[in-house]
């Protein structure tokens, strides 16, 4: 706005006009000016609010970037508060956008792009690490990253890898991921575990074997140790499965 009144003076300094009546003019021509549109400054601050307002608390240092409107774009100033709303449905990370609407006697509306980004620890690689290795605390170290960006996912917790194995290759610095893991059975294969059966309060249990890998929820094939029969049974939890 500085800028534009700035020209406003300069183009009236051109014309042959006694001094006093020039100054009154150049500035009549920049109040005008300055309360005619909206200006982009507090069309950018609502656009940001609607954004803090949505996204809430999060876990993690909450960076907003909002693009620049256009110089060219010029809105008539709002006579009541400007409204703002969400015109997709997409969640508040990464690249998102804004609406702003005037409702006044000249309305109008436009749309705000913006970024938001979401910086916490991430655990990477304080080395090139090979297939098989088991990860030990001196292996890794936690960084600060926007984790919007992580689509595979991310852990935050050196705790959470110590004691892993990799099933791939991991060089310095990148990002260790679930998949880049062996995964962890809750029941393994030929492990000792109790089978639960029965229904409406009365339950037996029986000791079996499992025959097959699996974590909570999967159906995995288990043997009777007293019947020598071979069952199908729901990990439970550790040690234990269900006849269903």
């Amino acid at each position: 706005m500085k800028t534009k009144i700035r020209r406003l003076v300069m183009k009236c300094v051109n014309l042959s006009a006694p001094l006093l009546l020039l100054a009154t003019s150049c500035l009549a021509m920049a109040q005008a000016d300055g309360k005619t549109y909206q200006s982009h400054a507090g069309i950018l601050a609502a656009a940001k609010q609607h954004l803090l307002d949505q996204v809430g608390e999060v876990a993690g240092k909450l960076n907003i970037s909002l693009t620049p409107l256009d110089h060219r774009i010029k809105l008539t100033r709002c006579e009541s508060p400007m409204e703002t709303f969400s015109p997709t449905n997409r969640g508040y990370q990464g690249k998102t956008t804004v609406g702003i609407r005037c409702n006044s006697s000249k309305p109008w509306k436009l749309y705000v792009t913006a970024h938001i980004g979401i910086e916490g620890p991430v655990v990477v690689a304080r080395r090139d690490l090979s297939r098989g290795s088991v990860i030990g605390a001196n292996d890794v170290r936690l960084v600060t990253r926007d984790t919007n960006h992580l689509l595979r996912g991310h852990f935050d917790s050196i705790a959470e890898v110590t004691g892993r194995t990799l099933k791939r290759n991991l060089r310095r610095e990148q990002v260790l991921t679930p998949s880049q893991l062996v995964t962890r059975k809750t029941i393994k294969r030929g492990q000792m575990v109790t089978i639960l059966a029965g229904h409406s309060g009365i339950q037996v249990r029986m000791k079996g074997k499992a025959l097959r890998n699996g974590n909570p929820g999967e159906l995995i094939p288990v043997q009777n140790l007293s019947s020598k029969k071979q069952l199908e049974a729901r990990v439970v939890a550790a040690g234990q499965v269900r006849i269903e």
